[in-house]
């Protein structure tokens, strides 16, 4: 499913089942160097179970147009651009890394907009370690590595993958060595002055009526 966003073509995966604004609507958001895919079986289930899914490639990634964008401030003007254009009034939010940041910040945005909010792979404040941040800007391969390491459980090594032929972090690795742009770099550093703002912001009063954090992550 396509809209037009700022004018560029927004991609967005509906898990199967054509778009219906009028059921409840779940919306995936992934991290950097992700795109739609990585929700692949959870946008099905929710598809299947009374949901209306869409799971976003944000800007610069997967199949959406334009430039990676240089603030999670401005990838939730994006999101929120897209739920409009797509008819959405109300949703719940799951992110996951980056795609948490954004979530909450759409909720503290706009939440009239947001029945709820599930985070993956987050953390408050969401550090990002000085080592990590080095590699990203100039070893982008070795930072790849870094955070496939840190972000899979024991289980998801090779051969302990839980189904055969199912290597969790070379389907992670492939699909971030896929993007033409380098956008890690841009992504740590985009997290870095999120936390650095949070220190000294006010916190925006919340309403949203759910918050559910799955588990934790630091790239430190």
């Amino acid at each position: 499913m396509e809209q037009i966003v700022n004018g560029h073509r927004a991609y967005t995966y509906t898990g199967g089942k054509s778009f219906d604004a009028a059921l409840p609507t779940a919306v995936f958001i992934h991290g950097a160097q992700n795109d739609h895919s990585v929700w692949a079986l959870q946008t099905r289930y929710f598809a299947h179970h009374g949901f209306s899914v869409l799971a976003v490639d944000l800007p610069g990634h997967g199949r959406s147009e334009g430039e990676p964008m240089e603030s999670v401030e401005a990838l939730s003007d994006w999101l929120r651009a897209l739920l409009d254009a797509a008819g959405v009034r109300k949703t719940i939010l799951i992110g996951h890394s980056m795609g948490s940041l954004i979530a909450l910040e759409t909720a503290a945005r706009a939440p009239e907009k947001v029945n709820g909010v599930a985070l993956v792979g987050t953390a408050y404040p969401m550090k990002v370690s000085s080592a990590l941040l080095e590699a990203a800007r100039d070893h982008e391969q070795r930072a790849i590595d870094m955070v496939n390491i840190w972000s899979h459980s024991g289980i998801a090594q090779k051969p302990s993958a839980p189904g055969p032929g199912f290597y969790v972090q070379g389907g992670s690795r492939r699909l971030c060595s896929t993007f033409h742009v380098v956008i890690l770099p841009k992504f740590f550093i985009r997290i870095f002055q999120h936390v650095m703002l949070m220190k000294v912001a006010k916190p925006p009063p919340q309403r949203c009526t759910a918050l559910r954090c799955l588990y934790s992550e630091k790239k430190t």
